[in-house]
């Protein structure tokens, strides 16, 4: 049972991580975007949903300049 749960909170964390992932890089200006265009990073994120989550959230954007 206590396996259970633990998988079931696995899931779910990938699952949150992944969306959270897809809509950053929807939302993400292409300006920001690094090394590749984005739509080949939704493609990657698509394909590879939970390394291309975070290879994107480590390397796939620019930082965000302060105001």
């Amino acid at each position: 049972m206590l396996m259970t749960a633990m998988a079931f909170g696995l899931v779910t964390l990938l699952i949150v991580l992944v969306v959270a992932a897809l809509l950053d890089c929807v939302r993400t200006p292409r300006e920001r975007v690094r090394y590749v265009p984005k739509w080949l990073w939704l493609l990657f994120l698509l394909h590879a949903p939970v390394f291309g989550a975070l290879v994107w959230n480590y390397a796939g954007k620019r930082p965000e300049l302060p105001a």
